[in-house]
């Protein structure tokens, strides 16, 4: 809103609120109809807009509202709440205010703060706690969208003194919670410390900021410092001051302060800042301050945190990378999220740190050779393989280690007495002639009465074995490690011989198709062999005798899955160290004598599963490593099947992955090492004078150097984001003394842009960001024009599409679901894009817009956090601008654009035909002679032979005339059969033209001529050949004054519905047309001078008719002294030659 305007609104309603009346003139006369009021209610809960505004102020002057003003107040809050541009909150305000200033604050204005609180204040956590996560998720989403608009509402109201502090609102009267009592605040939850001194924005953001824990108000705080730094901060944002000019030293300078003489500088520089200082006061303004710190300090820290947390698990994929070849998709989305979130929390503190001047938090990583920002990185392999890397060596992570290592401690868990069942004869044997303490005994008693109380209260009158039954059925369900610790310790209450056997049988009963359940088996028998031996010792002599068994009955397919789940459970056992070595090794070597294709996935399979311990593992890896080499000598040697070669290579790939080459660090000179780090390390706007000056010192006549420099600045990602328009303006302030290699860099950027274009690799998108970026502050600094800007964004719409999108016409550079591109528009009008505002760049900007509407409808439905970005840049660039719903709309005003322009176009080029008229028929009809000529060569072949030489004749002869060139075209030979055919089909076209012709009425030759026109043309045009002067239109506008040597005036007849009109066109006397019309005239001439002599002659030839041989040489003669004098001339006059290519000057 304009500020002027906005301290008007100010001042009444500050008069309002001192209960001034009258300050909204109305009509004597209000309308107070049932339909007139309904439809004004119903209109401003749905359609608040810039279009609409002077409707509602009319029907505000002329419609009796007070009947219904609590139906008005909650429409003009769901109004208020669905509002989107920034013009539609202007309307929003006018429409507020001349409510208020009508009613008084009393009857409108505290009931409408009251719910405008109500919708700004923050949800309950306790009501949230009982949604799902769904329906949480939905909540806080409608939650961001509402006080997204709101925030900027409430604020706009406040700068206008509509709404004013918390004592200032009152509950709106409600039938089904009346009002007794005092005034309640709209967020009792949170009240402000103040009470109600606070301004009501400060109140909002305390409400909003101060139990944000996890900072998902931080983007509504972005758009509040972004639209009231200076209204209520006090603070300029960036961009205000226009485009600026970088002198020598580096300094910048803003749009007024910069001396332009061109207008198009003056078009295109942004306006001048304001000089009207902010709304709030400084007390105030630190007020704001203090709580936007405050927030900013929480937020670094959580910054920190997720970058932290990101680096780990980045740390993870990439040993699972290395161990496994591939990431979990779930892993990896998850991973994927993390950054998204987290680039967008850096990006919206960014924001608030250049506002308050705060610095960001260092966002580095522990280990620079991991990155965390979506790619997977590696790790080393060879310290991985040693053991020495962060987690074990052995295992794939370290929850797999826990897992495998980590046991329950069962002796911390149950009484010792029930673990020394099993050991009592070797207790036994060790405590002969020891004598037994008796204040152990008697705490061992104790705790065997305590754990009899218990076993009688759970199991309540069952037997033992009933007991077992119950713990064996839950073995299906084991599938936790909590609920396996668990289990081994309910089985320790149960411990006895029968006890143990029953578990060892139902262990060795596996569920058909549970392999998942084996693992945890493995581990029950683990934890209970601690103190039970017997329970593995039973189950791994079941499963070696099961193996064998399976081995001598080979010829039984169908018992492969039972083979499968034999070895997958003895890998299991080998990982809890239960497996003897020598039975391993025992199973490998008997499917490696017998080669064959069941053994071979046995192999295959016991590799897969306990191969890597096994090789790790010091006590067996010498054995496995000879074991894998036997493996690998057989596989090469003995003929198997594609399938079961592909089988072991797989399993001996993940047991033993190939050694990978240490990562080489890349050798940098120190001359690159020293530029690096001023630009990449040093650079700040505190010193980029100073490092503009070491970069100008530097050997510019060095090759090296240059290419070093050239390098540094066409990579702008590689500095930190928030600097790039310090590298914009090092790059401008060389441009004086080094422009070449400017120009080279801008070139290099460019063409960078268009790579990403034809790559589309998600993992280039930070750099393509930060390029499209560097671009627009290199405009900002007056080292592009907005050409270059308006192609590159074209380019980046519509490259691969052949043109503008099609919806549903699929690109594989630009999916559908795919709007990094709309990032990119968006990242360059974000930076650039407000200085388009006048001029050629703002009629530019104008049809762009609406091309790029229409772009965003051919995509599927933006996220939020993309369609909150293009809101942004519509409101920055064209606040008025009204956003289309749906495709179709933002097709109909992309297609009025461009009829728009076409039209604005077409106009523009109307006059140029018009002015090229006179030099395009000189041109065309410079060739009639040339025809004339060839029609007249029939009757008279020496006449046309010498018209032709002068036609060709070079307009500049020499001075001494001693040598005329002459330019000749080539002739064409033309067949006489075809010459006769054309001749004859041409002369019955004519023919058969004249016979349908013969009956119309001739109107357009019987018209007279203009009285311009002298005697003898017209007499000559009725004489004989009227049709001729219709077809040429054109005729000299005098036969006896002869032409002027330098211009030939001609009369040229126009038709214009029934008018004719002359005009005179003057044309050159050497030209084609103004000599092909000398020469008719002077046959003309020529032919009456020859009939009057034959008339004259005719007496003398009548009486002479015995010698007509005398005649004949009479008429000849009388016929060669009228002969053309021009042929005498050039027969006796100068020499005439072709023209020849070394004539020519070509330079």
């Amino acid at each position: 809103m304009d500020r002027q305007r906005r301290r008007e609104l100010r001042a009444l309603n500050s008069r309002a609120w001192n209960g001034e009346k009258d300050l909204f003139p109305v009509s004597k006369s209000l309308d107070s109809t049932l339909k007139k009021n309904t439809a004004f209610i119903k209109r401003l809960r749905t359609t608040i807009s810039a279009a609409t505004q002077s409707t509602f102020l009319q029907e505000i002057r002329t419609v009796s509202l007070s009947k219904y003003l609590s139906e008005i107040i909650s429409a003009c809050y769901e109004g208020l709440c669905k509002l989107k541009s920034p013009g539609d909150i202007e309307a929003g305000v006018e429409i507020v205010s001349a409510l208020h200033q009508r009613f008084g604050p009393a009857d409108f204005t505290e009931h409408l703060g009251w719910l405008l609180g109500k919708g700004m204040a923050t949800p309950d956590k306790s009501f949230l706690k009982t949604l799902t996560p769904e329906a949480r998720e939905k909540e806080e989403k409608d939650r961001l969208v509402r006080q997204r608009v709101l925030l900027r509402v409430v604020t706009e109201l406040w700068l206008v003194d509509v709404l004013r502090t918390l004592d200032d609102i009152a509950r709106p009267d409600d039938a089904m919670r009346p009002t007794t009592g005092p005034r309640t605040e709209p967020k009792p939850r949170s009240p402000g410390k103040g009470g109600g001194a606070e301004p009501f924005p400060l109140e909002v953001l305390k409400d909003l900021l101060n139990h944000d824990r996890d900072h998902a108000n931080l983007p509504l705080l972005v758009i509040f410092v972004k639209a009231f730094s200076w209204d209520i901060l006090g603070i300029k944002a960036a961009g205000q001051d226009g485009r600026r000019t970088v002198e020598e030293d580096g300094a910048t300078k803003g749009a007024e302060e910069t001396e332009s003489d061109g207008t198009e500088d003056k078009e295109e520089g942004a306006a001048g800042t304001d000089q009207d200082g902010p709304f709030a006061s400084p007390e105030l303004q630190e007020r704001f301050k203090n709580i936007l710190k405050r927030y900013f300090e929480d937020v670094k820290g959580h910054l920190v945190r997720d970058q932290k947390a990101i680096y780990n698990q980045s740390r993870k994929n990439a040993e699972a990378y290395v161990k496994s070849g591939e990431v979990f998709e779930d892993r990896q989305s998850n991973f994927e999220k993390q950054v998204k979130a987290q680039d967008r929390l850096v990006a919206n503190a960014q924001v608030i740190a250049d506002i308050i001047g705060a610095e960001m938090p260092e966002l580095k990583d522990t280990d620079e050779g991991n990155s965390a920002n979506g790619t997977i990185g590696l790790v080393k392999a060879g310290e991985y393989l040693r053991g020495q890397g962060e987690g074990s060596g052995i295992w794939e992570d370290e929850e797999e280690r826990r897992f495998y290592e980590n046991l329950v401690d069962l002796k911390g868990k149950v009484p010792g007495i029930l673990l020394e069942e099993v050991k009592k004869k070797k207790a036994d044997d060790e405590q002969v002639g020891r004598k037994i303490d008796p204040a152990e005994a008697a705490e061992a008693a104790k705790a065997a009465e305590a754990a009899a109380d218990d076993q009688s209260v759970a199991i309540a009158n069952k037997t033992i074995g009933a007991q077992v039954d119950a713990l064996l059925v839950r073995l299906p369900e084991l599938i936790s490690k909590d609920a396996i610790d668990q289990m081994a310790i309910d089985f320790c209450f149960l411990n006895s011989k029968a006890s143990r056997n029953r578990l060892i049988k139902a262990l060795t009963d596996v569920p058909k198709g549970r392999t998942d359940l084996l693992p945890n088996w493995a581990r029950l028998v683990a934890t209970l062999g601690q103190y039970m031996p017997d329970i593995p010792k039973g189950l791994v002599d079941y499963l070696d005798n099961e193996f064998r068994s399976l081995q001598r009955r080979k010829e039984k397919e169908f018992l492969g899955q039972v083979r499968l789940s034999n070895i997958r459970y003895l890998a299991e056992l080998t990982k809890f160290g239960i497996v003897p070595e020598h039975v391993v090794f025992h199973c490998l070597k008997v499917s490696l004598d017998d080669f064959s294709r069941m053994n071979i996935e046995i192999i295959c399979n016991l590799l897969e599963n306990c191969g890597r311990y096994l090789l790790r593992n010091p006590e067996t890896s010498p054995r496995m490593a000879s074991f894998l080499e036997t493996l690998q000598r057989k596989k090469s040697v003995q003929h198997i099947g594609q399938a079961e070669r592909m089988l072991i290579e797989n399993a001996v790939y993940y047991v033993d992955p190939p050694q990978r080459p240490a990562i080489e660090v890349k050798e940098r000179t120190p001359m690159e090492l020293f530029i690096r780090k001023l630009i990449y390390g040093d650079l700040t706007k505190r010193n980029y004078s100073k490092i503009l000056r070491h970069i100008r010192r530097l050997h510019w006549e060095e090759t090296e150097v240059v290419a070093i420099l050239r390098k540094v600045f066409s990579k702008p990602g590689k500095v930190k984001y928030g600097n790039i328009h310090l590298l914009a303006i090092l790059l401008s302030a060389l441009y004086k003394y080094h422009g070449e290699f400017v120009v080279g860099v801008i070139d290099q950027v460019t063409e960078s842009i268009c790579l990403g274009l034809e790559l589309n690799d998600f993992k280039f998108n930070q750099r393509r960001i930060a390029e499209v970026k560097y671009l627009g502050e290199l405009y900002n600094y007056r080292m592009l024009e907005h050409p270059v800007i308006f192609d590159t964004m074209y380019k980046i719409m519509t490259f691969g599409h052949g043109g503008p999108p099609v919806p549903g016409r699929i690109n594989p550079f630009d999916m559908p679901d795919d709007f990094f591109r709309i990032r990119l528009i968006s990242t360059i009008l974000e930076t650039c894009g407000m200085f388009f505002n006048k001029g050629a760049a703002g009629k530019k900007l104008d049809f762009f817009l609406s091309f790029f509407q229409y772009y965003i409808y051919t995509k599927n439905p933006l996220p939020m956090d993309v369609e909150f970005l293009v809101q942004d840049i519509f409101s920055l660039t064209r606040p008025q601008w009204k956003l289309a719903s749906n495709l179709e709309e933002a097709s109909k005003v992309f297609q009025l654009a461009m009829a728009q322009d076409q039209k604005t176009s077409g106009v523009e080029r109307v006059v140029e035909p018009e002015d090229n008229d006179s030099d395009v028929s000189d041109d065309e009809d410079g060739m009639v002679p040339d025809d004339d000529e060839d029609e007249e060569s029939d009757d008279d072949d020496g006449e046309a032979e010498d018209n032709d030489q002068q036609d060709t004749t070079s307009r500049y002869n020499s001075e001494s005339e001693e040598e005329e060139i002459v330019v000749t075209r080539e002739k064409t030979e033309v067949d006489p059969e075809e010459e006769a055919e054309f001749e004859r089909e041409f002369a019955k076209m004519m023919a058969e033209s004249l016979d349908s012709r013969k009956f119309e009425r001739k109107q357009q030759f019987d018209l007279p001529l203009p009285i311009k026109l002298k005697p003898r043309e017209s007499t000559g045009a009725a004489g004989g050949e009227p049709s001729s002067v219709a077809n040429e239109a054109v005729g000299p506008s005098s036969d006896a004054a002869p032409p002027s040597r330098e211009k030939m005036a001609f009369s040229l007849l126009t038709k214009k519905g029934n008018r004719q009109q002359t005009r005179t066109v003057e044309l050159p006397s050497d030209s084609h047309f103004a000599i092909a019309m000398k020469k008719k005239q002077q046959a003309e001439k020529e032919e009456q001078q020859r009939i009057k002599n034959l008339v004259l002659n005719y007496d003398l030839r009548e009486n002479d008719d015995y010698d007509g041989s005398g005649n004949e040489k009479l008429g000849a003669h009388h016929y060669s002294n009228r002969s053309d004098p021009r042929g005498n001339k050039e027969r006796g006059g100068q020499r005439v030659r072709k023209l020849q290519l070394s004539d020519v000057d070509w330079t």
